[in-house]
């Protein structure tokens, strides 16, 4: 049986986590800690957890965030899964994709009832269920 999680990592609730909740039967919310790298990391080295998608609020924290990230990029399971960061300002988006070129940079400019994060999360679930 395959196993697939979805992780959600912040420093705060909010409304990604809301949306998330709504659409995922199963979402795993921790703060990016290295306790929370070391718990990650051996649930894919013990096979209990197949796959995995990351999703990743910098919107506070960005330091915390990047070493947090850095783990992450340097662990050969985790750094293949797919990784989304949200919760950038517009301006800090260029920088956030030019440090991590192959995450998935989810900007929401103007109103955040406005933005469609149905379509995003789409996207979450065909990565989680392995179609990348």
């Amino acid at each position: 049986m395959s196993t697939a999680m979805m992780y959600y990592l912040a420093w705060h609730e909010d409304d990604w986590l809301d949306e998330m909740l709504d659409r995922f039967p199963e979402v795993n919310a921790v703060v990016p800690t290295a306790k929370t790298f070391a718990m990650l990391a051996e649930q894919r080295k013990s096979g209990e957890v197949e796959r995995a998608v990351l999703v990743l609020n910098a919107a506070q924290e960005q330091e915390r965030c990047h070493a947090f990230l850095q783990q992450c990029m340097a662990d050969p399971l985790i750094s293949a899964d797919p990784l989304y960061i949200v919760g950038l300002r517009p301006e800090e988006e260029k920088a956030w994709q030019e440090t991590y070129p192959h995450a998935k940079i989810v900007v929401i400019t103007g109103f955040a009832v406005e933005f469609d994060y149905d379509a995003v999360l789409a996207r979450m679930e065909i990565d989680l269920e392995g179609s990348h």
